[in-house]
């Protein structure tokens, strides 16, 4: 097995995050068959805890297929820098609330005290 490695830089702070990986041989050639979803959503948490910033899936996306690509052309250390933003909440993957999702009951209007003001077609006065 050979050990690849893959740091994350963060572009705000500059701090470098590490996480490698040991690869058999069939996974060095081939490691698009690796990175299962499994395996993908592995690294994000990894990353996520190590940084204490959010890896959403664009920056997943980017992390994989940058790795993929160095390890297919032999590098063993990868580098990559993104600007990532502050994770907030712990489980932020975890949230499952879809909001308040009732139908407000309906308020009708008080037209009673509307009246005309001169002419044919007068003004409004709403007051």
């Amino acid at each position: 097995m050979v050990q690849y490695s893959l740091s994350l830089t963060n572009k705000n702070t500059n701090q470098q995050y590490r996480y490698t990986v040991d690869l058999e041989e069939n996974y060095e050639n081939n490691p698009l068959i690796f990175f299962t979803p499994l395996i993908c959503q592995k690294i994000r948490d990894e990353l996520e805890t190590k940084s204490g910033h959010q890896i959403n899936d664009s920056h997943l996306q980017i992390i994989i297929k940058t790795w993929i690509q160095d390890i297919k052309e032999g590098y063993r250390d990868s580098s990559i820098i993104l600007d990532l933003v502050k994770l907030n909440h712990q489980n932020i993957h975890n949230l499952t609330e879809s909001g308040n999702q009732e139908i407000p009951s309906l308020i009708y209007p008080d037209l009673s005290d509307i009246e005309p003001k001169i002419g044919a077609l007068p003004p409004l006065d709403f007051y």
